[in-house]
């Protein structure tokens, strides 16, 4: 596991292009990262969404088995749900052949949300993994749920980011990982 981690710590991370809310999506651009650790703090006030939603602690698809347990990394998702009212979805996705552009990706994970999420109240993030899953570099992407605009913002999508930047390269197990970057932007954005 510590040995998928390290070969996927060469993971080249990007910016959020924010598309707006005509536009479920988000998009990642390739660009440098900041391994300092230093993640900027929030500027805007954000109160807690209320998307009539209760928390669904299964919310964890993990093809590549990098999950120790992804149902108790799943419960530890509720703080995050508690502090901001939108429910994560995280989908570690096996290599497709069929997904061979970013844009694909993107399509999928599109229409993914479209026919697995029945609300508008989910950020889903996916990790594509190459086909040969240690070695190559994955592709990550997200989307959000129309309803959480207010809370998951251009600035806290950025932050989110921020986040995987900063704990994707850490020694923590895909578990802890997973929680820590929710959390951490629970803290930070709310």
């Amino acid at each position: 596991m510590t040995a998928i981690l390290i070969v996927v710590i060469v993971i080249v991370l990007g910016v959020v292009s924010f598309t707006g809310s005509s536009e479920r999506m988000e998009q990642r651009t390739e660009t440098t990262i900041d391994t300092t650790g230093n993640v900027p703090s929030s500027g805007t006030s954000r109160e807690k969404i209320d998307t009539d939603l209760i928390f669904d602690s299964n919310c964890i698809l993990d093809e590549l088995g990098w999950f120790e347990d992804a149902d108790a990394a799943g419960e530890s998702l509720e703080d995050f749900f508690n502090a901001t009212g939108v429910q994560p979805y995280i989908y570690f996705k096996d290599y497709d052949e069929s997904l061979t552009t970013d844009s694909e990706k993107e399509e999928y994970a599109q229409q993914w949300y479209e026919d697995n999420i029945d609300n508008e109240g989910t950020f889903l993030f996916i990790y594509f993994a190459e086909e040969d899953t240690d070695n190559d570099v994955g592709y990550m992407y997200y989307v959000c749920g129309y309803d959480i605009e207010a809370v998951m913002d251009e600035e806290a999508c950025e932050l989110f980011w921020d986040y995987v930047d900063e704990y994707w390269y850490s020694d923590l197990s895909t578990d802890d990982m997973v929680t820590e970057i929710f959390n951490s932007l629970a803290d930070a954005i709310m």
